[in-house]
């Protein structure tokens, strides 16, 4: 069957700036993050403060084929009150030096005191899910060990879903299988029935594959809006071939309905982790570890134990009383990306950047100029850092600034920037470039500044003019402005509950629909200071020259 192309589960991220001593070996729903204007719905395994969002005034675009099913019942008993994160630890034989609590970012894993460099979280294998991600074509010694230790502790699987678990299907697909086998077989069960309780239901759901034709519009961009459709229909016809009336499956009666099919996959796509065991590819679901919220500045990663018994989460860094243990779903992830995924967004993910339909037609800025009429300093052309040449006051305080940083440093480096110096062909082969002397550490000159001439600061406001053009027709062109959807939100936050709140997917639509706008409007900003700065300097020409 052709599908979507889907990314990885959650792999092991190690910052450049750590050598951890261990050896290196996705996320959840139910998550707010809060930015500089009211922006209350970022869901999934990273920003989650409780979402309870079930009203919907979109009409659903997935029809249940039957009445009820264990999936429907399972979510109507959802809550997320009544879970106890401490009744899951103790059934699952976690070790832990974290407990689960609120954070900025949501439910998340907590230090009670400070804690040194060292495995935080420690989950026994037999109360785990493990596949492997290619049984027929590679190795598959550890995923058959690990779903035999788990048949001995949690009771036989039927022989079909174990040959399903070990065949040619995808990863995903078949990991869906077995949460579905679980949910439908063990609600009571000591482990899987807190596991259970811990994850979403159904509404509160929000990575692309559950956005139906009239959610997936919402989204606005699209990019977005056809990855949505994609994955949607691609996750349908899952269902049908495998777990519907007429798929291969259908004698295990797994999913009853398409949403419970979307459901489980769902939690395949956003709570599974990526593993590496002796050359053998695995895809693993952890209890309780999965509860560990994403950042870009993760202070946690995960692994295999030494002796390949236990799923571990281990500190990259000491943390204080209080701290969350982060791990990162994705370092290169950008927003799109990470709403695809995981159905939220980061707000000032450094990984953003604006693609306008004519980007390759589009004229190139001088780009030390422009950094120096924004005030940053930085060589972009090594994927270097961008800071701000003097700090900017902010009535938000420092979470505030950095996260208008952000947003400035990915609408410029969004841009076509050159460096200043001539192609080789107008200069020879060292035509016009500094003696070596000048060159930085990168073993290339630094990047040059605009001379003053008329002539060149007229050419590029000229430039500067079509960028404007380019970005505000990108703008113009979306059903919403940006503050209309800030007021949807604010809207939605201040219902708290009552009325009608924007219903799960909506809301983080709005949310990354936002994001993007932002970005397209910080673009409109800098070049516009941009324009006014070289004004400055053409009218200083002018005064000198008379």
């Amino acid at each position: 069957m052709q599908g979507v192309s889907f990314p990885p589960r959650r792999t092991t991220v190690w910052p450049s700036r750590v050598l951890a001593d261990c050896r290196t070996p996705f996320i959840h729903f139910w998550h707010i993050h809060k930015v500089d204007f009211i922006l209350p719905l970022v869901l999934d395994r990273t920003k989650r403060l409780k979402a309870a969002r079930n009203t919907s005034c979109i009409s659903r675009s997935v029809v249940a084929t039957q009445s009820s099913s264990y999936i429907e019942a399972l979510s109507d008993s959802l809550n997320p009150t009544a879970f106890d994160p401490d009744a899951l630890a103790k059934a699952a034989g976690v070790q832990r030096l974290v407990h689960c609590g609120p954070t900025p970012l949501g439910r998340g894993l907590v230090a009670p005191h400070s804690l040194d460099r060292q495995a935080i979280v420690s989950v026994p294998l037999q109360n785990t899910l493990v596949i492997t991600d290619e049984p027929l074509t590679g190795i598959s010694v550890f995923g058959d060990r690990c779903q035999g230790l788990w048949q001995q502790h949690h009771g036989q699987l039927p022989q079909q879903l174990l040959d399903f678990l070990t065949g040619d299907a995808r990863w995903d697909v078949r990991m869906t299988a077995w949460l579905l086998w679980v949910a439908s077989e063990l609600p009571d069960s000591p482990v899987w029935g807190p596991y259970l309780s811990s994850l979403p239901p159904a509404d509160e759901v929000t990575c692309l594959l559950n956005y139906g034709p009239d959610e997936a519009r919402e989204l606005q961009f699209k990019e977005l809006v056809e990855e949505a459709r994609s994955q949607h229909k691609w996750a349908l016809t899952v269902h049908r071939s495998y777990f519907g009336t007429e798929g291969e499956l259908r004698q295990l009666r797994l999913a009853a309905r398409q949403e419970d099919t979307l459901w489980a996959m769902s939690m395949v796509r956003t709570r599974t982790f990526s593993e590496d065991v002796n050359g053998e590819g695995l895809t693993l679901m952890v209890p309780y570890a999965d509860m560990a919220n994403h950042s870009f500045q993760h202070n946690a990663t995960f692994c295999m134990a030494r002796d390949n018994k236990r799923f571990e989460l281990r500190l990259l860094f000491p943390l204080v009383k209080g701290e969350e243990a982060t791990i990162c779903y994705g370092e290169g992830k950008p927003n799109f990306e990470v709403m695809r995924d995981y159905g939220f967004i980061t707000p000032g993910n450094p990984n953003d950047r604006i693609t306008l339909p004519n980007q390759d037609t589009l004229p190139a800025l001088n780009g030390a100029s422009l950094l120096e009429a924004l005030g940053l300093k930085g060589d972009w052309r090594n994927g270097g850092k961008l800071t701000r040449v003097l700090p900017e006051a902010s009535s938000g305080g420092e979470s505030a600034n950095l996260l208008a940083l952000a947003r400035q440093t990915n609408a410029v480096l969004s841009m076509n920037l050159n460096d200043g110096f001539p192609s080789p062909k107008a200069g020879g082969l060292f035509g016009g470039w500094p003696g070596a002397t000048s060159w930085t550490d990168a073993g290339r000159p630094p990047p040059q500044r605009l001379n003053c001439s008329t002539a060149t600061i007229t050419t590029e406001r000229a430039a500067i003019s079509i960028l404007r053009q380019s970005y505000q027709a990108a703008l113009d062109e979306l059903p919403t402005s940006i503050a209309e959807d800030k007021s949807l939100l604010a809207h939605d936050q201040a219902s708290g509950g009552a009325a009608v709140p924007l219903p799960s997917r909506m809301a983080a639509a709005v949310c990354c629909r936002l994001e993007h706008k932002l970005l397209l409007a910080e673009a409109l900003r800098a070049l516009e200071v941009y324009d006014i700065w070289l004004h400055e300097r053409q009218r200083s020409v002018h005064i000198s020259i008379r």
